[in-house]
């Protein structure tokens, strides 16, 4: 097994793709489909439809605007510079998948269970991110989030480097220990319900003014 070092108390497994053993996958999504061990390199599946699992397998350079994928379960999988803009992924089991590189404005991503998520230097502006459970680590490395709505359980969420002009928190259940230390702050609606998250007291002072409002206070 592969790990990620993300700081000095944090690490995450990484997907297990052994690339020498992936077969190239010609044909798009369809019902009921279950592949393992695959390659989809250059693929166009815009609008596509399908419910199935994937596994052991690489996503690169393909195109999956507006694809319809419910339920999904993806196991040790890596998508790289890939476009899944507009695209709607429901009833998500995700284990050791990572995302990189990739295009993911207007992104619908709802995940019933999620351990061992990595997404790093996307776009996903306009995004809506839920999690219903968080078994294990889920990690946003330079990202950007705006107008991005997250709902659900971000407790296991640490964002490094990301930016959230605009964002919409206010639907999160559980922030107790999501860290935000190392992110853009400004800009974020529904910072109410992230009691319990992690940040800098230089960071609070930044958005005072914005958690004064957003508890109820009137500025003059």
């Amino acid at each position: 097994m592969k790990f990620r070092k993300i700081d000095d108390k944090l690490s995450m497994r990484r997907p297990l793709v052994e690339e020498e053993r992936l077969r190239p996958l010609e044909e798009g999504p369809d019902y009921d489909f279950e592949w393992s061990e695959r390659v989809v390199e250059g693929a166009d599946w815009t609008e596509a439809q399908g419910d199935g699992s994937l596994e052991g397998s690489l996503i690169r350079n393909s195109d999956l605007s507006g694809a319809v994928l419910s339920p999904f379960e993806v196991v040790d999988v890596a998508v790289d510079h890939s476009v899944l803009s507009n695209a709607r992924w429901e009833q998500v089991t995700a284990r050791r998948l990572e995302i990189t590189e990739s295009q993911l404005v207007g992104w619908q991503a709802q995940f019933s269970l999620v351990q061992d998520l990595y997404v790093a230097d996307s776009r996903a502006d306009f995004a809506g991110i839920s999690i219903g459970t968080a078994k294990g680590p889920v990690v946003f490395e330079r990202c950007r989030f705006t107008n991005a709505t997250f709902l659900g359980d971000l407790s296991k969420a640490v964002f490094i480097e990301c930016s959230f002009p605009g964002a919409d928190f206010s639907r999160v259940a559980n922030a107790k220990g999501c860290d935000l230390r190392r992110s853009e702050l400004g800009g974020i609606t529904g910072l109410m319900s992230l009691k319990g998250a992690l940040i800098t007291a230089d960071q609070a002072v930044e958005i005072a003014g914005e958690l004064a409002t957003a508890a109820g206070f009137k500025l003059t």
